[in-house]
């Protein structure tokens, strides 16, 4: 799940889901601009069209942390809670016991909310690093023939490098610890910069994510159900969030995450 780590606008408000949505604990929601005669309400925020997201523009709102339903709901698939609002006629036949609300809503009125924190351009947020579910971990790369210090050849990583936007781990061998930058644009050749401790050699393992170590990164959030980890199965050369990344810690599998802030550019609803 991703969560609030620092700098949120504010924590704990609720809000309204969109009717009909479905919304799940730890995910970013945005508001639907596409479809405006039902958009009163949020929804799990879609992965990201575009440049900067330049085709969708969904603005993130907030992360979830919890839901107004008295005996909640959990998904074995995502990992987390969620709740589904009962449409435009909810509110006159529900019969789920709804709970908790605050904040300018009727404390008796029947209709699905989540709790949300809210993410401004200085929110710090973390989130788990996924190969396309949020119960995969990124693949592990074994060697599979002496290197040198500038690469290594490996079986194939969940994507393809775009060069200068990936970033490998070592998780044995003489370079166990080391981090680089990738420059390569491959899923299986391994090129940086910087030279490593140690030549690679046959059996030295690693991990490699379509992130860099810090600074401005390009990512897609979530799988489209669920806005809850970045997926590193995608490459980030088409369709993309931009994102700073201040910091990636891959060092236990299944584990990893990365600290990080939305690109100003997030937050604005008109832009080219």
């Amino acid at each position: 799940m991703i969560t609030v780590v620092e700098g949120s606008p504010r924590t704990g408000i609720w809000v309204p889901i969109k009717p009909s949505a479905t919304v799940y604990v730890g995910s970013i929601v945005s508001l639907d601009f596409s479809a405006i005669a039902a958009d009163e309400g949020v929804i799990v925020r879609p992965k990201a069209v575009g440049i900067s997201n330049t085709t969708n523009k969904d603005i993130p709102i907030g992360v979830v942390v919890g839901t107004n339903r008295r005996y909640p709901l959990y998904s074995a698939t995502y990992l987390a809670e969620y709740i589904t609002d009962e449409g435009v006629t909810g509110p006159d036949v529900s019969t789920v016991d709804y709970v908790l609300v605050e904040g300018p809503y009727g404390k008796g009125e029947r209709r699905a909310m989540v709790q949300i924190d809210l993410i401004g351009p200085n929110t710090v947020l973390r989130a788990p690093i996924r190969n396309a579910a949020i119960a995969t971990a990124p693949s592990l790369l074994t060697s599979t023939s002496s290197g040198s210090k500038i690469t290594m050849t490996t079986n194939a990583a969940d994507f393809t490098n775009v060069a200068g936007l990936g970033t490998i781990y070592f998780r044995s061998g003489g370079n166990a610890g080391v981090y680089r930058n990738c420059d390569d644009t491959s899923a299986t050749i391994h090129t940086y910069d910087v030279n490593t401790p140690a030549n690679s050699a046959v059996g030295d393992t690693a991990v490699k994510v379509p992130l860099r170590m810090f600074g401005v990164s390009y990512v897609t959030i979530g799988d489209g159900t669920v806005a809850s980890f970045i997926d590193c199965a995608v490459s980030p050369a088409t369709n993309y969030d931009v994102i700073h990344v201040l910091q990636l810690n891959l060092e236990i599998a299944g584990q990893e995450y990365v600290d990080f802030v939305f690109d100003s550019d997030a937050f604005c609803q008109v832009r080219a």
